[in-house]
């Protein structure tokens, strides 16, 4: 028998009063209350199909069966066309059921929950503690463009009406013109237009002129944003538009982020105005993450704690001085560098300071900054107060009191920032110039040594990491990486480059009550080693070390963002770069061939495009007497493969740590909030570990990659939304324990 055979068959019989006496949908409720108990059929869904059709009720239960038959399974409908006899009380006590269960969903209604492009949960053990990894991973996004209604977060860009113009365009300055068109077809028109640009034009802030030649037609003009129009004399009858955010208000909101630092809305006004656009959002039925996480932080069901990409806090380090020597003048290959060039136009119209990670950690900070733990070591020494309201800065102050009012916003330097520096230079900052060849060719000397620098510097101490390090007088000169005399390297944004140009061999932080000093992440390892992890922080310490070799041997097939790929061809083919699309540099380092731009038919072979390996680069490096633009942009992805795995690095040890924090058989939920990249990486190590999805229909909410115009709300499983059904966990198989060992 078929589903749709069930309207044939007979119905429940009502022992007494007629079906419409008890409910015009009794036979629906009676039906409900059996999916109910089997937790088969999706209650919501069965009443949303029947909601509001008028009809007499002998219509309604015939529409109710053929509904009931579309989503309930053969099997049930089976049981259920059964004829037993129902008492009248059974039928009150299923039909008042019915009504509580519709009245506290409509109550209840779970918002979908915007932030995050993808949710991994996993579940495993640690120390007899029972826990559950929440991995959301982000792909950067601003927090304005996350409330964008329906959550979309792409801006829907089109004509705007410029009211009281009488703006006067100069004909001969048009991109393009036509004649005879409606004001409808004049905007497509101009749409088609602006779409055929190249892909390196500016097209926000074009400007559509419509001059009516009769009364529904007119010629119509549109011009670059280049263009400066003059402020009167133009036809009365105008209409001008202006290309650009159909979201007015954000669109004010990113054109003042884009004023001079000191002239931009303070962080609290950021967020009077995030608040407002967020109780919109939740209007429309969804909610931004930092609400959904708060309330799971408040909760006293289930601890919760935070490791978020964000700065280490001030309290988990200490200013470890050795002497105040400084380092003689720079190596002449520094001091010969290219002054900074012009910074990229789609960098300079970048908005700053409005990340969504940055909100969240102020959220956190605000409200619970104990359950708050930021493991983004590559810029160690730099709190980033800009990012936070003038209550929370300051915290770095107590590891210096001593400094002048001159510098008391300079980083304090670290050896974490010194070669983290190296990532903003590469993809943010190119415009930038620095050169970490001198430093890793004079006081590294080779790349087995580069490895043992790294592995000593992160998992043994700081000593132990410099005494692989060759330096005397004449190499010190190489540890500078950009000619203290120049000006610091800023951004339009005024975000800060290459907070520490010189490795700091004297003066550096360190993790906090180390008996020897170490840098943070090496504390973290020796912490846990304490507490009896020592097998997991081995396996962390050899997958760590897996993760870069691979990156070290090939950096760009082995790099799954693109990121390399993209900065070595920015750098050593500069035609090639800017004559092919670049957008989505996961893609381009995939493709064999790139089309042009600018000459139709044309293509670049990217296939044969290859970066060196760290063997081959250190054979290169200081080949010529002057730093050349091949080596600076090879040095530095070189030292940022090191960096860049740190994060996730950081994000296992100190997941571990918060987990130990609880006591012994407590319950703990760690949600890791960063990059997609990192949190990827963080799953397969936890996975290896013996952390599973298991029972949780693979544990994985969203997706990582979406369409621009796609909705980027997640809808939450049920253990998401009621985190105590996370636990307890099942018991573990045999083979979870054998690869735990084997991790070990």
């Amino acid at each position: 028998m078929t589903c749709g055979s069930l309207e044939s068959r007979a119905v429940l019989p009502v022992t007494t009063g007629s079906l419409s006496e008890q409910s015009e949908d009794f036979l629906t409720a009676k039906v409900l209350d059996v999916c109910d108990a089997r937790e088969t059929c999706d209650t919501a869904e069965i009443l949303e199909t029947l909601e509001d059709v008028p009809c007499t009720p002998e219509k309604r239960r015939r529409m109710d069966l053929d509904a009931i038959a579309r989503i309930a399974t053969p099997a049930k409908v089976r049981r259920l066309s059964v004829q037993t006899p129902t008492s009248p009380r059974t039928c009150e006590s299923i039909v008042e059921s019915r009504t509580k269960r519709r009245s506290a969903a409509g109550q209840q209604k779970a918002l979908k929950v915007a932030g995050p492009s993808v949710i991994q949960t996993l579940r495993g053990r640690l120390q007899g503690r029972e826990v559950a990894l929440l991995l959301c991973g982000e792909s950067h996004e601003d927090t304005i463009d996350l409330t964008r209604s329906k959550g979309v977060v792409a801006a829907e860009e089109g004509w705007i009406p410029c009211a009281g113009s009488h703006a006067c365009f100069q004909p001969e300055h048009a991109l393009a013109q036509r004649d005879r068109l409606t004001l409808k077809g004049a905007q497509r028109w101009a749409d088609e237009v602006l779409a055929k640009t190249a892909e390196d034009v500016k097209i926000a802030g074009a400007h559509l002129v419509f001059e009516p030649q009769t009364r529904t037609r007119g010629s119509a003009r549109v011009f670059l944003p280049s263009v400066i129009a003059q402020k009167h004399g133009g036809r009365p009858d105008a209409l001008v538009f202006r290309f650009g955010d159909l979201d007015e208000e954000a669109e004010r909101f990113n054109q003042r982020r884009l004023r001079p630092k000191e002239q931009r809305d303070s962080v609290e006004e950021q967020d009077t105005l995030l608040a407002k656009r967020k109780a919109q959002r939740r209007a429309e039925g969804f909610e931004l993450f930092d609400d959904w996480l708060l309330r799971q932080v408040d909760s006293e069901d289930v601890h919760v704690e935070v490791v978020l990409e964000a700065p280490v806090k001030a309290e988990e380090l200490q200013l470890h001085v050795q002497g105040e020597a400084s380092l003689p003048a720079p190596h002449e290959r520094l001091e010969s560098i290219d002054v900074d060039s012009e910074e990229d136009s789609d960098e300079a119209s970048t908005p700053g300071a409005g990340s969504y990670l940055d909100f969240l950690r102020r959220r956190l900070l605000g409200t619970k900054p104990e359950r708050l733990h930021g493991v983004d070591c590559r810029i160690l020494g730099d709190p980033e107060d800009e990012h936070l309201p003038k209550t929370l800065q300051g915290s770095y102050e107590q590891l210096a009191p001593a400094r002048g009012s001159s510098s008391e916003l300079e980083p304090l330097p670290s050896w974490e920032a010194f070669f983290g520096g190296a990532a903003d230079l590469l993809y943010y900052a190119p415009h930038v110039k620095a050169d970490y060849a001198p430093f890793l060719k004079s006081c590294v000397g080779s790349a087995e040594n580069l490895r043992c620098f790294f592995q000593k510097l992160f998992f043994e101490s700081v000593p132990d990491a410099m005494s692989l390090l060759k330096l005397n007088e004449d190499t010190q000169r190489c540890c500078h990486v950009r000619d203290p005399a120049r000006p610091s390297g800023l951004c339009s944004s005024g975000r800060r480059t290459l907070p520490v140009r010189a490795a700091p061999l004297q003066r550096y932080l360190t993790a906090r009550g180390a008996d020897t000093p170490r840098t943070w992440l090496a504390g973290l390892a020796e912490g846990l080693c304490r507490r009896g992890l020592v097998a997991e922080v081995q396996a962390a310490q050899q997958w760590y070390s897996a993760m870069v070799e691979r990156l070290l041997r090939d950096p760009k097939g082995a790099d799954p963002e693109g990121d390399n790929f993209a900065a070595w061809l920015r750098a050593c083919h500069r035609p090639v770069f800017r004559d092919i699309d670049t957008y989505d540099c996961g893609k381009l380092k995939r493709c064999r061939w790139a089309k042009s731009k600018s000459v139709a038919g044309k293509r670049y072979n990217l296939k044969d495009i290859k970066i060196p390996s760290v063997e081959e680069a250190f054979k290169e490096f200081g080949r010529t007497k002057r730093s050349t633009a091949r080596e600076q942009v090879l040095s530095k992805i070189m030292v940022d493969i090191f960096q860049l795995r740190s994060v996730d690095l950081a994000m296992i040890l100190k997941s571990m740590e918060v987990a130990l924090a609880a006591p012994e058989g407590k319950e703990v939920v760690v949600v890791c909030y960063g990059g997609l990249d990192h949190t990827r990486n963080v799953a397969k190590f936890f996975q290896e570990l013996g952390f599973s999805g298991r029972g949780l229909r693979g544990g994985v909410v969203g997706k990582e990659e979406y369409e621009e115009d796609e909705k980027r709300t997640l809808t939450l499983p049920s253990y998401l939304k009621d985190l105590r059904q996370l636990f307890p966990l099942r018991p573990r198989g045999r083979r979870s324990k054998l690869r735990i060992q084997r991790g070990a």
